[in-house]
């Protein structure tokens, strides 16, 4: 019979995340859904903020709902730093990098800003059109392009359960541009390819962090900007470490079991992350169906971006459809159909420019070939 160790080692075995990706061509087949589920799961927390305002919008935050509405975002921005690193690491070139980011992301946010500023806020504005194009706040509203957030318009969504905002999503565009501008940095210093030097610096961190959140509390939910960023450094870590982790069903069990009751305790924001992002992986690791959403384009960014105005205009438009169970089936659709069109419209035939960055990049040719190439030339001039 098998001794202890042996059965445990039976349980816990598995393929490495590494060993499927390279299977899959450098692709998880969950993480589409993953993107997607975890886009929808934002506009159901939203449909009740929006739909009772903050005096109620702590409901999904309640037992036994609120371990999951605590997730969501730090699930997002460590997938999006396990998915992102891997570019990094393809690309190994931090301008290339920075512009494909760019594409990815400013594109469709510009479109959004600018249809919410010249189409939804004056069709929907309770100032006159005259006043609404001369307020300084309807000129500002654009600097959500380049990161200065603002989430009103002059008049905009006013006497609603959350007054005057837009666009709430807006919010986390801080800490996405301050993932990419660390991983920018972390590229140029080589430390972004350097697997123990990286791992070095999270422990650090995390135990610095730690000891100044059991000391202070302030780093704990609501979700703080900071917070987001070391999730996303912690996916970091998990790409570089994909070659050691272990895809198991029983491991997800017990990860997902610890990131639930973890969130019901008190500072715990800098333990959890490591049980959920193998959640997140183990996720992405699975086929769940045959449908396969990459075949018609990467629709959750799009989703996350235009549901909030979207479900700000459902309150707005039919006060009496201002329960969540109305709200979140209505703006779900509207966002999936939106989010299509900007995916098939701007997104995707932005990210075809990266063809026109990528192919400026000359790859460095070896020493010996380059003296192979000027001996020839001076062959010829001879």
């Amino acid at each position: 019979m098998p001794g202890f160790g042996e059965s445990v080692q039976y349980a816990f075995r598995g393929a490495t995340v590494g060993e499927l990706l390279r299977q899959n061509r450098g692709q998880g087949p969950g993480f589409d859904w993953c993107r997607v589920s975890l886009a929808l799961m934002v506009v159901l927390a939203h449909s009740y903020n929006l739909s009772y305002g903050s005096a109620q919008s702590g409901f999904m935050g309640r037992f036994p709902l609120g371990p999951f509405y605590l997730a969501i975002l730090p699930m997002f921005f460590g997938l999006s730093g396990f998915l992102v690193t891997g570019s990094a690491l393809r690309l190994r070139d931090t301008r290339t990098f920075i512009v494909f980011r760019a594409l990815r992301i400013i594109p469709a946010l510009m479109v959004e800003v600018t249809l919410s500023a010249l189409i939804l806020g004056p069709l929907l504005t309770t100032v006159p059109l005259q006043e609404y194009f001369a307020d300084k706040h309807f000129y500002a509203y654009f600097g959500n392009i380049i990161g200065r957030i603002r989430f009103g318009l002059p008049g905009v969504f006013i006497g609603l359960p959350l007054d005057g905002i837009v666009n709430g999503n807006l919010w986390t565009l801080h800490p996405e541009f301050g993932c990419y501008i660390l991983i920018a940095v972390l590229m140029l210093t080589r430390v972004a390819y350097n697997t123990r030097i990286l791992v070095i610096l999270w422990l650090a961190a995390t135990v610095l962090a730690a000891a100044y959140n059991l000391a202070t509390g302030a780093l704990e939910p609501p979700i703080v900007s900071s917070l987001l960023v070391y999730y996303f450094v912690t996916g970091m870590v998990a790409f570089h470490l994909k070659d050691h982790i272990t895809i198991n069903t029983h491991l997800f069990i017990i990860a997902a079991s610890l990131t639930y009751v973890l969130q019901l305790l008190p500072q715990t924001s800098l333990i959890v992350p490591v049980p959920m992002m193998y959640v997140v992986i183990w996720l992405g690791m699975q086929k769940f169906t045959r449908f396969e959403l990459s075949r018609y384009g990467d629709f959750s960014y799009g989703i996350y971006l235009f549901s909030y105005p979207l479900q700000q205009t459902i309150c707005y438009l039919f006060p009496t459809f201002r329960q969540w169970w109305i709200v979140f089936p209505l703006s779900a659709i509207l966002s999936i159909l939106v989010a299509a069109v900007s995916w098939h419209y701007i997104e995707k035939p932005s990210l075809q420019l990266k063809k026109l960055s990528a192919g400026r990049r000359r790859e460095p040719q070896p020493a010996g070939q380059r003296l192979q190439i000027i001996f020839r030339k001076n062959k010829r001039a001879a």
